[in-house]
């Protein structure tokens, strides 16, 4: 079901303009910083308030108004001038895509992988702001990326084994309690060395 319809009566170009996906591991595109973000929604790519304003809700302006021809400036090092960015800011370029995308459902697998806690705390405080009328499925390992979400669904094997809230799921003494204890439990307990 797609917004109360049956995906199989909608076109399947319409479902995939109503998505965007950040995965884990995400493309680096030998393009210019403009053209990284504004691949989001190529139809749109000559729109550059657009493209700055999707850079400065996920922290990428800043850094890129730094590069040697800001949002021209050609992205790797194989470019003479080229922009040479770190994995963390080419995580926030990827995510300016997604917020040039401009799409009802986003997914995100493991977005913040590497970022420092700072940034990623920064980041997920920014999207619940920013992805206000949106839904996101948030894929995480890390329970400090699952702790504002909504729901949460604990799957094992490729079922759902849980569901429930944060508050709702430790107390329930599940697979979620004992992964969340696990990750607890090394921040809590002495140096053993």
């Amino acid at each position: 079901m797609w917004d109360g319809g049956d995906t199989a009566a909608i076109q399947p170009a319409v479902l995939r303009s109503s998505a965007t996906v950040i995965f884990q591991d995400f493309g680096q595109y030998l393009f210019s910083a403009r053209v990284n973000i504004g691949l989001g929604r190529t139809e749109r790519l000559d729109d550059m308030d657009a493209i700055v304003r999707a850079a400065r809700q996920a922290g990428a302006d800043e850094f890129i108004r730094r590069l040697p021809n800001g949002y021209y400036t050609m992205l790797g090092q194989v470019f003479e001038l080229g922009g040479d960015l770190s994995v963390g800011q080419w995580q926030r370029m990827v995510l300016a895509r997604a917020f040039f995308r401009d799409a009802p459902l986003v997914i995100l697998d493991e977005p913040t992988a590497s970022l420092d806690p700072r940034a990623e705390r920064d980041l997920f405080e920014g999207m619940r702001r920013l992805f206000v009328d949106r839904a996101v499925l948030l894929v995480s390992h890390r329970f400090s990326s699952v702790l504002m979400a909504d729901r949460i669904y604990v799957l094992q094997e490729g079922e759902i084994v849980e569901h429930g809230t944060h508050a709702e799921l430790p107390a329930a003494g599940g697979l979620y309690a004992e992964m969340f204890n696990l990750q607890a439990t090394a921040f809590l307990e002495p140096d053993r060395r």
